[in-house]
């Protein structure tokens, strides 16, 4: 049975148990519908990216691989297929970027937290150059797993301390 590319399955729900994405992604290889095991392993490893037991390396290994992995259109797409998977790289860096502003988040509040202490403002620099190398990278251009608005904002923050 031929995937029927026209085929466009709805997004999908983030969150839930790993073995429901690995059920689905397993009778969308059964049934031939590329897509529908696209977007299952998107949720899959963006829901592996939110662990909040995970260090943001780790999470950010997962959503990098959804969006190069599964993210990608298929040679000469139509619209609709374009869309859809443009969709899915949108849902990527929503949940990238939310997660991204949670810990950002954090440190802000610890970092406040340091000075009301007394800890000397070039300690925190420090301490946030290091973190915003990690969270943005080393360039100075929004990461690909980062939407614009999600990146100012980080940006915002990171100016703050830096």
């Amino acid at each position: 049975m031929a995937q029927d590319w026209a085929e466009i399955p709805p997004m999908p729900e983030v969150g839930l148990r790993e073995s429901y994405y690995a059920e689905r992604v397993k009778e969308a290889d059964r049934l031939h519908k590329h897509h529908a095991r696209e977007a299952y392993k998107v949720a899959q490893y963006v829901t592996l990216g939110l662990d909040r037991r995970l260090e943001w390396e780790k999470k950010l290994r997962y959503f990098r691989h959804a969006l190069r992995s599964h993210c990608q259109p298929p040679a000469l797409p139509s619209e609709k297929i374009w869309l859809f998977y443009g969709q899915l790289a949108d849902l990527v860096r929503q949940h990238a970027g939310a997660e991204a502003l949670r810990l950002a988040s954090l440190e802000d509040d610890y970092w406040a937290s340091q000075m009301q202490q007394g800890t000397p403002r070039p300690q925190i620099q420090s301490q946030a150059e290091i973190f915003f190398d990690k969270l943005l990278g080393l360039k100075e251009e929004r990461p690909d797993y980062l939407n614009q608005e999600d990146y100012e904002q980080l940006r915002i923050l990171r100016n703050q301390w830096l």
